[in-house]
């Protein structure tokens, strides 16, 4: 059954567009970092939603990992940055009863930003080993 409307969905009176997207692995984190103009009529509320996922995440697509609610005024901007950790691009491995990060597997982690679940506007795909930066 396909649902009426997908995970995160919103409305609002105006319009926003998501920006100037940056993902970067550092250590055991990685920082993505976006901006949202509020290119409407009205001030409103924009929610932009960080999702992600790899491999060993299946059968599920992607996960919630962030959201931030901002409210921006017509016209205006509003910059955002979400940083996960090895906690949030791990899964629990039933086979060796303990929780495995996809970064420990050597596996791309794939970050995507969206308006909703359905609504991705951005995606990256990231290796981010213990040793590696990447931009």
């Amino acid at each position: 059954v396909k649902p009426a409307f997908p995970f995160g969905f919103g409305l609002s009176y105006t319009k926003f567009e998501f920006k100037d997207f940056t993902a970067e692995c550092a250590q055991d984190q990685v920082a993505v970092s976006l901006r949202v103009a509020n290119v409407g009529d009205y001030e409103g509320d924009a929610v932009p939603q960080l999702y992600v996922s790899f491999p060993s995440l299946l059968p599920a697509k992607r996960q919630l990992k962030g959201f931030q609610k901002l409210r921006i005024p017509k016209g205006g901007k509003a910059d955002i940055v979400f940083i996960i950790g090895q906690e949030d691009m791990s899964y629990y491995d039933e086979e060796e009863g303990r929780w495995i990060s996809a970064t420990e597997k050597g596996e791309t982690v794939t970050v995507s930003i969206g308006k909703s679940s359905a609504d991705l506007v951005w995606s990256k795909a990231l290796s981010c080993g213990p040793a590696s930066v990447t931009k």
